[in-house]
Order: structure tokens, then C-alpha cells, then sequence
């Protein structure tokens, strides 16, 4: 079994993901970035998460993502490259640094397939059931019983969007994943324990 030092969680709107990553990290001591890679990106480039979201929204050239992935090019090296594909070509590079840095859970952002050439990365799916994600949409993050079905389809379109288009690939292809889990099933707080004991049965 590799010895994994980062897990990536790729998940639907409303299972949970984010909060089995920030267990998970709290679990293991490490760092967990979701959110603050586009945060950091935002910083970077001297824009704002917001309006990186909105041009997320847009094609971008994935052949660009899959070259920074493998370490051949790097933002500066890209001077006649759209504002879009900038910026994601940046996110691609932070999450290379971050990785750099050592353990980590990573959130969101194709970190799976930015780090695909390292041997040493847990690529995790969150999913939960329709009528489960709903609940949540609801009751945890407070979204109007009428807004709950059309919020989510518009989070997964944009969440499968991106992943298209910045890797070519499917983001619920589960052979993309050695492990996906259930979030409505199980619970948050069990998926990141099982998580947490891959982990670290890996490292023996």
C-alpha cells in the first residue's frame, strides 16, 4: 500500500465533503484547503474569489492545466493566455506548492488531478443521496425549501463543468476515485474516521 501524505476530496453540493475534510485535517494535524486555494489564487492575481468564480464559469483550456499538473510550464512561461485559463493555470500551481509543503487535505479544485503524477495521494468522492443533500441544502445551510433542488443542480453543473473542462475528464467517474463514500449514509464524522485510518494504516 503507498504511503498516503495528501488526500484530495472531490464531492457533490450539499454532502458534506468540506466538513469530512476539516475533520479529517483536524484528525491528522494537518492543513486543509478548500476554499483558500481561490483565496490564495485571488490574492495573488489581485482579484477577488467572486469574480475568479464567474470566470470559472466559462471554457478554459484544459491541456494548459494537464502541462502545469506535470510541472512543464508555469504561468509566467504563458503571456498570450486568456484571463481564465491564467488563472487556473495559478490554482494549478498552489496546489503544487501546497503539496510541496507536506501533508495536507485538499478540497475541490482538481487537486486529484493536478497531483496525479505523485505517488503519494488519496483522491477521495463524496456523495450523498438526492433526498440527503436536500435536507442539508435546507436545514444546515439554510437555503428555501424552493431554492434547494434548483441550487443544487446549479453547484453540481458548475463543479462538473469545471472538472471537464480543466481535465478532459468525468468528476463522477468513480474509477477516477479509490475510494468514494456515502456521506448521507454513513455521517461526516465516520467517513473521516475511515479516511483517517487509511491514512494511516498506509504510512504502517
Amino acid at each position: 500500500m503507498k504511503a498516503f501524505q495528501i488526500v484530495t476530496i472531490e464531492r457533490e453540493y450539499a454532502s458534506g465533503g468540506t466538513q469530512v475534510g476539516r475533520l479529517l485535517g483536524k484528525a491528522l494535524g494537518v492543513p486543509v484547503y478548500g476554499r483558500e486555494i481561490l483565496e490564495i489564487a485571488a490574492r495573488e492575481s489581485g482579484t477577488t474569489p467572486e469574480y475568479i468564480e464567474q470566470l470559472e464559469e466559462t471554457d478554459t483550456n484544459s491541456l494548459l492545466y494537464s502541462l502545469v499538473a506535470m510541472g512543464k510550464t508555469s504561468l509566467g512561461q504563458l503571456p498570450e493566455i486568456s484571463r481564465t485559463d491564467q488563472l487556473n493555470v495559478l490554482e494549478g500551481e498552489i496546489i503544487q506548492r501546497l503539496a510541496h509543503q507536506g501533508p495536507c487535505v485538499l478540497v475541490g479544485r482538481c487537486a486529484g488531478w493536478v497531483l496525479r503524477e505523485r505517488g503519494d495521494v488519496l483522491n477521495v468522492f463524496i456523495h450523498a443521496s438526492r433526498e440527503e443533500r436536500l435536507r442539508r441544502a435546507r436545514e444546515e445551510y439554510g437555503i428555501p425549501g424552493d431554492h434547494a433542488a434548483s441550487t443544487l443542480h446549479r453547484f453540481d453543473h458548475r463543479r462538473s463543468h469545471f472538472y471537464h473542462v480543466n481535465t478532459g475528464g468525468s468528476w463522477r467517474e468513480r474509477d477516477g476515485y479509490p475510494l468514494v463514500l456515502d456521506s448521507g449514509l454513513l455521517g461526516a464524522e465516520f467517513c473521516a474516521k475511515i479516511l483517517e485510518d487509511v491514512v494511516l494504516r498506509s504510512r504502517g
